[in-house]
């Protein structure tokens, strides 16, 4: 599993200072595209991005991205997205914190592997980077798919997890209203803000989507499954947090922290499923809170 370094901070920063002049000068532009204008202005500004790699795990090359110093945490993104999509978390965390970001199997610069897709695959997909960067124990917080893949972990690998924060994220299909599952795009905005305009910019295999929407859309339509009993096996210290009015049902969501022994959970007043990014410093406060073991 060789690790491959992409390297271009004269580049970047040129860049970013290009996209930060022009965030500055037209908010709107931030906005419309999820922040991530100031986003790469401050990547290339701050000193707390160590650039982007690539690891190969498991027959895929695997992009990460790290960012500040400390303990370790795991920013899992969700589906079918890519790791910028957390920058606000990021931000908030690398401070004071090492964070390892990577886009997931066949999403945003990874590349996608043969066969169906599966939490449990992009789990252990996870587990092994973090063998390639020679972490044992970490924070995870995932955002939707990426909550899955941390509440998976959280089952399968229990040594590995230390703390686990949960966005967005349902344990088995019921908890996902079946007209969700065709949200592909933004009806409201611009074409680029739309999933599969970002998939074509960022990935590798850009022709690939149609394959891909395939299986991710096949993926959350029969995925995940984990009983209540299986997340009675948790012990890791959780806490779940969910827009008040998220895709994910407000009893699924209530359940799924009753599941797990000593989860908190967290409700975010007049926010949706993208709570993260329209809601970031309450998100952002309550995680960092968490983590600090400020709560349980």
């Amino acid at each position: 599993m060789a690790i491959l370094t992409r390297r271009g901070p004269i580049i970047m920063a040129s860049i970013a200072l290009l996209v930060a002049v022009a965030a500055a000068a037209w908010p709107p532009l931030d906005r419309t595209f999820l922040g991530l204008p100031g986003f790469f202005a401050w990547k290339a500004l701050s000193g707390r991005w160590s650039a982007g790699h690539y690891a190969r795990i498991r027959g895929v090359r695997i992009y990460y991205e790290t960012y500040g110093h400390g303990p370790p945490v795991l920013a899992l993104h969700g589906g079918p997205g890519f790791l910028e999509t957390m920058h606000y978390q990021i931000c908030a965390l690398a401070g004071r914190r090492r964070v390892i970001a990577p886009d997931s199997r066949g999403q945003g610069r990874s590349t996608d592997g043969p066969g169906p897709l599966h939490y449990a695959t992009m789990t252990d997909d996870m587990v092994a980077l973090l063998d390639v960067l020679g972490i044992r124990t970490v924070d995870v917080v995932g955002v939707s798919d990426g909550g899955i893949i941390g509440l998976d972990m959280a089952m399968r690998y229990p040594t590995r997890i230390r703390r686990l924060v949960a966005i967005g994220a349902n344990y088995d299909v019921s908890g996902l209203p079946a007209s969700s599952l065709t949200t592909n795009a933004d009806p409201n905005g611009p074409r680029l803000t739309s999933i599969r305009d970002f998939y074509e910019i960022l990935s590798p295999e850009p022709g690939h989507w149609p394959v891909f929407w395939a299986k991710i859309e096949h993926m959350w339509a029969m995925e995940p499954n984990f009983s209540l009993a299986d997340l009675s096996r948790i012990r890791a210290p959780t806490l779940i947090i969910a827009g008040e009015h998220d895709l994910i049902r407000r009893a699924h969501t209530d359940a799924l922290a009753r599941a797990i022994p000593g989860a908190r959970e967290v409700i975010i007043p007049g926010a949706g499923h993208l709570a993260p990014v329209t809601n970031p410093l309450e998100v952002d406060a309550a995680i960092v809170k968490f983590l600090d073991g400020k709560t349980r």
